[in-house]
């Protein structure tokens, strides 16, 4: 958003705007610009994630592996019974399509 203000800035100084009341609102312009520090809003939004997560909490979660084991098991145990609905057309149009991304 900055940068969008800094070229229409620079914008109106090519298209040769000599008035002085243009001139003033440009120079208003800048100024507000050069007032963003973007510092602060950073701080506040990891200061927020932190309050909601321990640090040890983030090393536990580090340990374990990034799946949800119950899903996994579930769908495991209902391939191995049958009750999974595989839609054999769906899983060979997607190894045909990975194939074809290989090849090219």
């Amino acid at each position: 958003m900055i940068d969008q203000i800094k070229n229409k800035v620079t914008n109106a100084d090519i298209n040769g705007s000599s008035s002085n009341s243009k001139k003033a609102s440009l120079d208003a312009a800048k100024v507000k610009v050069q007032k963003v520090d973007s510092s602060n809003a950073s701080k506040g939004s990891d200061s927020t994630v932190t309050k909601f997560i321990s640090n040890e909490r983030i090393k536990e979660m580090a340990k374990e592996p990034p799946i949800d084991k119950a899903s996994t098991t579930r769908i495991k145990n209902a391939i191995a019974n049958g009750s999974y609905p595989l839609d054999l057309d769906k899983i060979a149009d997607a190894l045909y399509d990975a194939y074809k991304e290989l090849k090219d």
